[in-house]
C-alpha cells in the first residue's frame, strides 16, 4: 500500500487540446541573461571575421563601377571620327566640345553612393603619324587605347 510520504511531488500540469502535457513553469529572468549572454558570445567572433569581407567588397564594388564607367567613355570617344579627336588634343579634353553638346556629354557623368563622377577624358598623339592615345580616368582607374586613322 502507498502512503502518502510515498506519493510524488504533484507539478501543476494541463493538457493541451492535441495532448501535449505542458508546465506552468517558465524561464527565470536569470536563464534568459545566461542565454543571451552565451549567445552573443558566440557571435560577436563570427561578426569581427566577417566584417573585413565586407570592406573589402565595398572597395571591389567601387573599383568594378568605375572601371566599367571609365571603358564606357573610352569606347564612347574611341567610336567619334579620328579628325574631331585629332582636332581635340588636350589633357582634360572638355567633353561638351568633343561630343558636339551638354546633353551628350552628360552622358558621362555617373552616381556612385550619392555622389556624382564624371570621367576625364585626354587625347595625345600616339608617338607617330595616324595614331592618338586616348585615355579616360574615373577616380582612380585609368584605362587607355589608341586610335589609328585609316
Amino acid at each position: 500500500m502507498i502512503s502518502a510520504g510515498d506519493m510524488p511531488e504533484t507539478v501543476d500540469v494541463d493538457q493541451s487540446p492535441d495532448g501535449f502535457m505542458f508546465s506552468h513553469k517558465g524561464f527565470s529572468i536569470f536563464e534568459i541573461l545566461i542565454a543571451l549572454f552565451l549567445m552573443a558570445v558566440a557571435i560577436a567572433p563570427m561578426i569581427n571575421a566577417f566584417s573585413p569581407a565586407v570592406i573589402s567588397t565595398g572597395e571591389e564594388e567601387k573599383m568594378v563601377v568605375f572601371t566599367n564607367q571609365a571603358r564606357f567613355t573610352l569606347n564612347r570617344v574611341s567610336n567619334l571620327p579620328f579628325a574631331t579627336l585629332n582636332a581635340n588634343q588636350a589633357d582634360p579634353v572638355n567633353l561638351e566640345t568633343l561630343f558636339g553638346s551638354s546633353a551628350e556629354a552628360a552622358k558621362e557623368t555617373f552616381s556612385f553612393r550619392g555622389a556624382s563622377y564624371t570621367p576625364q577624358v585626354a587625347i595625345a598623339s600616339g608617338g607617330g603619324a595616324g595614331l592618338l592615345e586616348l585615355s579616360a580616368r574615373a577616380g582612380d582607374i585609368a584605362l587607355k587605347t589608341l586610335k589609328a586613322e585609316f
